[in-house]
């Protein structure tokens, strides 16, 4: 029985609707043939019973014996007719009741049987995946995606019912997608307006003196060029993290456009970067890459070569490595240096906006910590991801993995 409904859920509708009917039109035909076959025998017993009784003298000149029946009649087969007048009043009921039956039957069974072929392929095949659908939709309308559409069959319903399914889980993603960029404006909003507090206040210190001490000419000319010059670089540094906001707007409304890179190509493109990033230390670059050609944002990889090879170099002591290879869909990048390594704190944040940890940056002022978070963003964008670790020997390991197919 397991089989039977299996087969009749992945059977085609076209197909179902045609089986469906074929098989209530043979059960209209084998119905109709036995009530045809009731009401004639119950008419026959109707005739012989009468058959059996005397029957009036003048009528048994009306029946040919048997010797007459074969002369000049051979072949010919004899039925004896009685006349309606000859029957009993009930008995004269029921037999024009068979009859009338007789004629009907064909008529009344294949009309039964049609509405039966389709009120079962009805149940059978549509009222399942249309109230699937149905409920699916209402939910949907309603922001409701916690819910599963399970497999209703192969057939055109049931593929449509998966395809329902798969816009389900896409809304699902999308909704993540959503509130995960919400969150993560929330985060660099609040992150930038934090490191905005430091030259906001520096100005507001210098400007209070200046507005304090000017009137009275209370500030020697070297402390007035200080303050000035501190004032100057505080509105530079503001300028400089509004350009960063702005580049990762940019960045979060970026779409890629991959396109065919040769591995050579990319190789030379990382290898040049790493040089001139790390000019004074070693590299070593291996490259695994066995397939003709990868489908790549070459861009967008060298936007996070660029931004990991930097922070690399910043804290290697004599080497970096660089190792590309491919698994399945996806290009690998794992970039391992010598140095101290990643501390607990900066596994956690170091991805974050703004992050600056609590290494020494040689007093780099452009460095505003949003080096790994914009790889991390951009790997997003490529369906890949960003991983920090720490080698067992020592040193810091990233690896990043973007779709290549």
């Amino acid at each position: 029985m397991g089989q039977i409904k299996l087969w009749w859920r992945n059977l085609p509708i076209s197909i179902a609707f045609v089986v469906c009917s074929l098989t209530f039109v043979a059960l209209a035909l084998f119905l109709t043939h036995l009530t045809v076959e009731f009401a004639s025998r119950n008419m026959e017993e109707i005739q012989l019973n009468y058959l059996v009784m005397e029957l009036p003298t003048e009528m048994t000149g009306d029946i040919p014996d048997q010797e007459t029946q074969g002369e000049g009649q051979a072949g010919e087969e004899f039925v004896l007719q009685l006349p309606e007048a000859f029957f009993s009043e009930a008995d004269r009921k029921s037999y024009d009741a068979y009859q009338r039956l007789e004629d009907a039957a064909a008529i009344l069974w294949y009309s039964i049987c049609l509405c039966l072929a389709a009120l079962v392929f009805y149940l059978g095949k549509i009222k399942g995946p249309l109230g699937v659908l149905n409920q699916a939709a209402h939910s949907i309308t309603n922001h409701d995606l916690d819910f599963q559409i399970h497999d209703v069959g192969q057939d055109e319903l049931g593929r449509l019912c998966h395809a329902f399914e798969v816009m389900r889980e896409e809304l699902v993603e999308n909704e993540r997608r959503l509130w995960n960029s919400i969150e993560e404006r929330k985060r660099l909003s609040a992150a930038f307006s934090h490191d905005l507090k430091t030259p906001l206040t520096v100005l507001q210190g210098h400007t209070d003196l200046l507005l304090s001490d000017l009137p009275n000419d209370a500030l020697t000319k070297e402390q007035l060029l200080a303050s000035v010059g501190t004032i100057s670089r505080q509105i530079s540094r503001i300028h400089a993290y509004v350009n960063t906001m702005n580049s990762i707007q940019r960045l979060e409304d970026y779409a890629p456009h991959p396109a065919q890179v040769s591995p050579q190509a990319l190789e030379e493109m990382v290898t040049e970067t790493a040089k001139m990033l790390f000019p004074s230390g070693r590299l070593a670059v291996d490259n695994h890459l066995s397939a003709p050609y990868l489908l790549l944002d070459l861009e967008a990889i060298g936007q996070i070569c660029e931004n990991l090879l930097s922070n690399a170099a910043r804290y290697a002591r004599e080497r970096i490595s660089i190792q590309l290879h491919q698994d399945r869909d996806s290009l690998i990048l794992v970039i391992e240096d010598d140095g101290p390594g990643f501390s607990q704190k900066d596994l956690q944040y170091a991805s974050l906006p703004y992050y600056r940890g609590g290494a020494v940056d040689g007093g780099n002022q452009l460095h505003f910590g949003l080096g790994l978070y914009i790889c991390a963003l951009l790997a997003d964008k490529h369906g890949g991801a960003l991983q920090l670790e720490n080698r067992p020997g020592g040193g810091g390991k990233i690896t990043v993995n973007v779709r290549c197919v």
